[in-house]
């Protein structure tokens, strides 16, 4: 495959995965505006900009760092994992199986087979948890404002400090394994696809 048609791809396929994951986030919520506080939401969309963006990146040929595809990814695959290992606490069905399951995958599947990170540091990986901290953070200061922790296991209040603290730590710890896990299958990937481009 060309570089040409390989450029062609990513920016048609970056456009579909910024559509479907801004629609999917907006038409879900349409009737919960008063809860895109969640992270749910936050994580399409907010992803969904950055693939529109990644996209016009690449037709006037600006590079964008391959570290912020695989913060993209952390960020979505962290909902995809907190809603399935709490799957009768979370609303599943309609909308919602696209922002906690197929937006996550798409991005997946992009991040996998069309980033490459050959030539990214090992020592940017730990940037994945950056975005996760602040939003915990957010999470944390709108919980002690308004009671409303978003998420039972931040109530500190409720289920106790330390549960709440060792939820945090199993989450990062979680976040830091994939982040180090997809860096390396990635670049196993792209060595294997390079190989048989010939590059």
């Amino acid at each position: 495959m060309s570089e040409k048609a390989l450029k062609i791809i990513k920016i048609c396929f970056s456009f579909f995965i910024a559509f479907v994951l801004v629609f999917t986030s907006l038409f879900t919520y349409r009737e919960h505006l008063a809860e895109t506080y969640e992270l749910t939401f936050l994580s399409s969309f907010i992803v969904g900009i950055f693939f529109a963006a990644c996209a016009i990146c690449l037709i006037f040929n600006k590079r964008v760092p391959q570290i912020l595809y695989l913060c993209a990814t952390i960020l979505l695959l962290i909902v995809f994992f907190v809603c399935i290992a709490f799957s009768k606490q979370f609303q599943m069905s309609g909308g919602f199986a696209f922002l906690h399951i197929i937006n996550p995958l798409l991005v997946l599947v992009y991040y996998l087979f069309l980033c490459d990170l050959s030539k990214t540091a090992l020592k940017l990986v730990p940037t994945v948890a950056a975005i996760p901290l602040l939003y915990l953070a957010f999470v944390l200061i709108f919980g002690s404002v308004t009671g409303n922790y978003i998420y039972f296991f931040m109530n500190y209040e409720k289920v106790g400090i330390w549960y709440s603290v060792l939820f945090i730590l199993g989450i990062l710890a979680g976040i830091f394994l994939f982040g180090f896990a997809l860096y390396y299958l990635n670049r196993l990937i792209q060595k294997i696809l390079n190989k048989k481009r010939g590059i």
